[in-house]
C-alpha cells in the first residue's frame, strides 16, 4: 500500500499538470501511455498467439493519437481516425500474411492449433491499436471541447476531461470499498473472482454521486439530469472495461499486464476502466446532449 501511495503521489501531479496545460504536454503524455499500453497488450497474449510486432502497433497508436490532436471537431476526428485505422489495418494485414507464424517458427504443429492461432493473432494485431489508440485519443478530443461546441466557459474541455477521469476513479473506488465491506455475490468468478454484484452496485452509485458533485464544481454546460445520465453510463462502461482487461489477462494466464508502475502492475491495469469511459463521455457530450443543449438555449 505504501508503494502504491508513493506512485500515486508522483503520478497524479503530472497527470493534472498535463490536463491543465493541454497540448502539447497532454498529447505527449497520452502518446507515451498508448505506447506502453500497446507494448503490454502485445506481450499479454495467449501462448499460442506468439510474438506480435510491437513497433507496428506503437506506430499505429501514435498515429491515431496524433491525428486526434490535429483534428478540429468531431467530424474531422472520425475522418482522420478512420483513415489512420484503415491504413494501419492494411499494413498489419500485409505483415500478418508475410511474417506471422504464431508460436511455431518452423510452421510445424497441430492443424487445429493453427486454426485457432491465426484468427486470434490477427484479432490482437488489428484490434489492439484501435482499442488503445482510438479510445485514448478521445481524451484529447474531450480536452479540446470549447464553447463553440457546447455552451459554457473557455475551460469546458478541461472540465469535461477531469469529470470523465474523476467519475471513473469514483467507480473503481466505490466498487472496491463496497465490495470489500459487504460483497458476497461473485459477479464474474471465472474472470475476476474478487468482483461482486454488491461492489458493482457501489461503483455505479458512486459514479452518479460523483457526477452530480462534480457538476457543482465544474461548469459543464449541461443540465443536472444529463450529468447524472453520463455518470450512470460511466458507472457501467468503466466496469466493462475492467472486466475486458481481466478477461485478456486470464487468456494470457498472467496476474498483471506488466510491472512498469510500482505497486500497481502494468499501465494497462490502470487504464482499463478509462478506455471505455473516456469515449463514452466524449460521444455522449458531442453527439447526444449538445444538440439538446443548443436547441434549449436558442
Amino acid at each position: 500500500m505504501f508503494q502504491r501511495s508513493l506512485t500515486a503521489l508522483a503520478g497524479i501531479p503530472v497527470l493534472l499538470a498535463a490536463i491543465w496545460f493541454g497540448a502539447p504536454w497532454l498529447t505527449a503524455l497520452v502518446i507515451a501511455a498508448g505506447l506502453v499500453a500497446i507494448w503490454e497488450l502485445y506481450r499479454m497474449t495467449p501462448a499460442l498467439v506468439g510474438p506480435l510486432p510491437v513497433l507496428l502497433g506503437a506506430a499505429w497508436v501514435a498515429a491515431i493519437i496524433s491525428g486526434a490532436q490535429a483534428a478540429s471537431g468531431r467530424d474531422n476526428f472520425l475522418v482522420i481516425s478512420g483513415g489512420v485505422m484503415a491504413a494501419g489495418s492494411f499494413t498489419a494485414l500485409l505483415w500478418f500474411i508475410a511474417f506471422y507464424r504464431g508460436d511455431e517458427p518452423d510452421g510445424q504443429g497441430d492443424d487445429s492449433a493453427g486454426k485457432k492461432r491465426f484468427p486470434i493473432g490477427l484479432a490482437y494485431l488489428v484490434l489492439g491499436p484501435v482499442y488503445i489508440g482510438f479510445f485514448l485519443a478521445t481524451a484529447l478530443m474531450l480536452r479540446e471541447i470549447t464553447g463553440s461546441e457546447v455552451e459554457g466557459s473557455v475551460d469546458l474541455g478541461r472540465s469535461w476531461l477531469l469529470f470523465a477521469l474523476l467519475v471513473t476513479f469514483a467507480v473503481d473506488t466505490g466498487a472496491y470499498l463496497v465490495g470489500r465491506a459487504v460483497g458476497s455475490w461473485p459477479m464474474a468468478p471465472n474472470i475476476s473472482p474478487n468482483k461482486t454484484w454488491e461492489g458493482s452496485a457501489g461503483g455505479f452509485v458512486s459514479a452518479v454521486a460523483a457526477a452530480l458533485a462534480l457538476g457543482l464544481v465544474f461548469d459543464l454546460g449541461v443540465p443536472v439530469w444529463q450529468q447524472a445520465v453520463i455518470g450512470a453510463v460511466v458507472g457501467v462502461v468503466a466496469q466493462w472495461g475492467d472486466l475486458i482487461e481481466s478477461k485478456l489477462k486470464r487468456l494470457a494466464d498472467v496476474k498483471d499486464a506488466g510491472s512498469i508502475i510500482p505497486g500497481h502492475g502494468g499501465l494497462l491495469d490502470r487504464l482499463d476502466s478509462m478506455l471505455l469511459s473516456l469515449p463514452a463521455v466524449y460521444f455522449l457530450v458531442v453527439t447526444v446532449f449538445v444538440p439538446w443543449t443548443a436547441t434549449a438555449s436558442a
